[in-house]
């Protein structure tokens, strides 16, 4: 990406760019489209940096990959993207700084890739600037007008992990959720409803850190209140040691994780590479469908390794690109063509106008309504067989309301 179209900016930055200089000075030498309008500025809050800052940080990576390469074709109806990135490092204190200076720069859009993002929540919705798109599963894109998602909310996620665990097979579940943050505890409760409305009771829950040194207390414990299958909300990282830790204590239940947690090294994990279900908020990574490819010759082109990387590489990645494209339907919707000029407005009018968009694929359908917070209740389905992940039901989408 051209540096006149990224800048970054945040916690953790320095660290982040001696750590990945090849894949920088690989992604500033994408040439430029011929472009006439108005350039379409987007603020980044990324918490590319922390304990969930490998993970995310490839999603940033696979955003610049999409503007990178829609960069080049032209740009969106002939208007460039430029980039303001800022690293709040999951602190809530630097995210609401981070969110006012995107405010304050007049950004059109903001993409949330933050884990404290309800921090600022009001403060975006004050300055009517749209978020969209990022990690969906946050609270603000299914209470916020001003947050427009790229696939399902998490007001059903907990009961798209029921009723996973149940077509899995489970007669109750387990839930072990991260400690780092607060909207990882707020899941304890919809998902206690869920299973006693699916009639899969959930008879265990406990905190687990990404800094502790095994799990082996939170395994005997689900072993012994009989648990049939796990739900773990964390990094796909820590999974992985969850579940091992199970298994070496003889214990492997059937797991239950959000898709966006998945990585392709779970696969290979014991415990997980025979009985892991997870529900994809948008088309699981792994797919083949078009605009899955798409992605990956982007993100190898500017980001070479990166796909390799199977810690890095996750759902995450996929929902970044997803959002890269709900925010060039937008743009292309609200029909400022190549002499308007783009702004919150323009974007909030174009997401107003779209039509059950599934992003090529990627998504749900998608309907957004004036005024109104933009629950997504439908999901994607994947499981892991023999070590290798396959998406169930031929790729269509399962919904809570039917």
């Amino acid at each position: 990406m051209s540096q006149m179209s990224k800048l970054w900016r945040g916690a953790g930055v320095v660290a982040l760019v001696v750590g990945l200089g090849s894949f920088y000075a690989i992604s500033t030498q994408a040439s430029a489209g011929a472009a006439t309008g108005a350039p379409i500025t987007v603020g980044v809050v990324c918490t590319c940096s922390g304990s969930f800052g490998a993970d995310i940080m490839a999603a940033e990576q696979t955003y610049e990959a999409w503007v990178d390469t829609t960069n080049k074709a032209g740009g969106i109806d002939g208007h460039k993207i430029k980039l303001t990135l800022e690293d709040d490092a999951g602190n809530p204190g630097t995210s609401v700084s981070d969110a006012q200076t995107l405010v304050s720069d007049h950004v059109d859009a903001i993409l949330d890739f933050s884990i404290v993002d309800q921090a600022w929540a009001s403060t975006v919705q004050a300055s009517k600037i749209p978020v969209v798109g990022g990690d969906e599963t946050e609270t603000p894109y299914y209470t916020s007008p001003d947050f427009y998602p790229e696939g399902q909310t998490n007001d059903s996620v907990t009961y798209a992990n029921v009723l996973t665990a149940k077509k899995a097979g489970a007669t109750n579940l387990g839930d072990l959720y991260c400690a780092e943050a607060p909207s990882c505890a707020e899941g304890v409760p919809p998902i206690e409803a869920a299973g006693q409305k699916l009639s899969v009771p959930v008879v265990y829950n406990a905190e687990i850190a990404a800094t502790a040194p095994n799990y082996t207390a939170q395994c005997v414990a689900a072993q012994q209140a009989k648990v049939s299958a796990i739900f773990v909300g964390d990094a796909s990282a820590i999974i992985s040691r969850v579940a091992a830790n199970c298994a070496q204590q003889s214990y492997t239940p059937i797991w239950i994780t959000e898709g966006e947690g998945f990585g392709l090294q779970m696969a290979a994990t014991p415990g997980l590479k025979d009985k892991l279900w997870s529900d994809y908020g948008t088309a699981p990574f792994f797919d083949h469908i078009p605009a899955i490819s798409a992605m990956n010759k982007a993100v190898d082109k500017y980001y070479p390794g990166l796909r390799n990387n199977q810690n890095a590489w996750t759902q995450i990645a996929a929902e970044a690109w997803a959002s890269g494209i709900l925010l060039g339907d937008a743009v292309t919707a609200s029909h400022i063509g190549t002499t308007g000029t783009p702004g919150p407005a323009e974007i909030v009018k174009g997401l107003q106008s779209l039509k059950n968009d599934t992003l090529q694929g990627m998504a749900p359908p998608l309907n957004f309504k004036a005024g109104k917070d933009h629950s997504i209740d439908c999901w994607f389905t994947a499981r892991v067989q023999n070590g290798a992940p396959t998406v169930v039901n031929a790729g269509r989408v399962t919904c809570e309301k039917g």
